[in-house]
């Protein structure tokens, strides 16, 4: 009951740049969206959401991960989140429209102090401008819808300027190389080869316990 009065709550009045629905009528699945925050190298970017309810919720976190790919210190390349409301500091008065729009915050707002990707942390400190423009190549690839008057050109010289960092500067150029070489994504059949989601159906690596309650990984953990 609880779930089904979130899901009536969230549909009717869904939170600021946020929504989300029931997936295939499964009360416990739902998908969710979040509009990239204004001011970022997320803006004009829209992400995909997964979330999974545990048997025992609202005592237990859902768990929720991104299906839309995304250049982001607090978000491994699996869509694993790094936020404490879906882990210590979660408590059964929180709901799902509250922690959507943590998300929303934490996207703009990212925490390179407690970080899920090393590489992407330290590039954000070391070399903003670096970091924002690949975080801005990646939304424009895998979170903005594709249209037809792009060339294959156009998008050629987009990736080319936004993996190639200013020859004045060596070391971020090392770095921005090491930071993409573990997120890039995994070889594919040719017709795949632009896929900006996962499967949302894909089970999670982690994050279920023997007795069905949820777990979202901690940083110490991974």
């Amino acid at each position: 009951m609880r779930i089904k009065r979130e899901l009536n709550e969230i549909m009717q009045n869904p939170p600021p740049n946020c929504s989300a629905e029931m997936y295939k009528d499964d009360l416990f699945h739902w998908k969710a969206a979040i509009v990239g925050p204004s001011g970022t190298a997320y803006e004009g970017g829209t992400f995909k959401l997964d979330i999974r309810f545990p048997g025992a919720y609202p005592f237990r976190p859902p768990q929720i991960r991104f299906i839309t790919r995304i250049y982001h210190c607090n978000v491994d390349s699996r869509g694993v989140i790094c936020l404490d409301v879906l882990n210590e500091r979660w408590s059964p008065v929180m709901n799902i429209a509250k922690v959507l729009l943590s998300i929303w915050v934490l996207i703009g707002e990212c925490n390179p102090n407690d970080p899920l990707v090393m590489g992407i942390a330290d590039q954000y400190k070391c070399n903003r401008k670096e970091h924002d423009k690949v975080a801005r190549y990646w939304t424009k690839r895998f979170a903005m819808p594709k249209t037809k008057s792009s060339s294959k050109f156009e998008q050629e010289q987009m990736q080319s300027n936004a993996q190639q960092p200013d020859k004045s500067d060596q070391a971020s150029a090392q770095m921005s190389e090491q930071v993409l070489q573990p997120l890039s994504l995994p070889s594919m059949p040719e017709q795949q080869e632009d896929a900006s989601e996962q499967d949302p159906e894909t089970p999670m690596s982690s994050g279920t316990g023997s007795d069905g309650a949820t777990v979202n990984p901690s940083r110490s953990e991974l």
